[in-house]
């Protein structure tokens, strides 16, 4: 009964074929400062080399609420021979690359957030089906315009009044003390061993 049930896994298991993705992914740029009313852009490759083609879905995972993101494209076909950008791998020839825009436009008071996109491999075929899932995580720093505004108004200020007391100050001639403090001990230890 045992090899019976061994000898039916086996066939279970290894009767179905199983296909693996070969998913290709770079990220330009992850981190991003503006001000309040700009918008970012993030850009993404996609590559397969591979003859075998499959769905990419893109979608945001989390994000702030509020927040204006779009993703172009957030569905497309990835194969070898589809692509856009030609990109060079360390041990390949140059190979087609599907690049993604992810545009951002918050709505936040100033701060760090975080953008999270998720891609998704869709293979639909017979058999057992392995899927992948890459998450990218992007940061959004958005800036205070007045604190900038300020902190500029205050630099102009301060160097003024630096360039103010530079005008002030009266002009003296540096004289070098050394040789003067070596002659002093030479004159001291004379009068010490001739005194003594």
């Amino acid at each position: 009964m045992k090899i019976f049930k061994a000898t039916f896994l086996f066939l279970i298991i290894f009767s179905t074929s199983a296909f693996a993705l070969n998913l290709g992914t770079l990220v330009n740029n992850d981190y991003v400062k503006l001000s309040v009313n700009e918008s970012a852009r993030f850009k993404v490759l996609f590559w397969n080399i591979e003859n075998e083609s499959y769905k990419i879905q893109l979608n945001v995972k989390e994000a702030p609420e509020d927040w204006t993101i779009i993703i172009e494209p957030n569905n497309f076909v990835l194969n070898s021979t589809f692509g856009k950008e030609y990109f060079k791998l360390p041990y390949d020839n140059y190979i087609k690359a599907t690049p993604v825009d992810i545009i951002v436009k918050p709505k936040a008071k100033p701060g760090k957030y975080d953008i999270i996109i998720s891609a998704k491999t869709i293979l639909p075929q017979n058999g057992i089906n392995f899927a992948q899932e890459r998450l990218f995580k992007f940061v959004v720093e958005v800036e205070n315009p007045l604190y900038f505004e300020n902190s500029k108004q205050q630099n102009v200020i301060l160097s003024n009044q630096n360039n103010y007391i530079e005008k002030e100050k009266p002009i003296v001639k540096e004289i070098n003390i050394y040789p003067i403090a070596i002659l002093i001990i030479i004159l001291i230890s004379f009068l010490i061993y001739k005194y003594s």
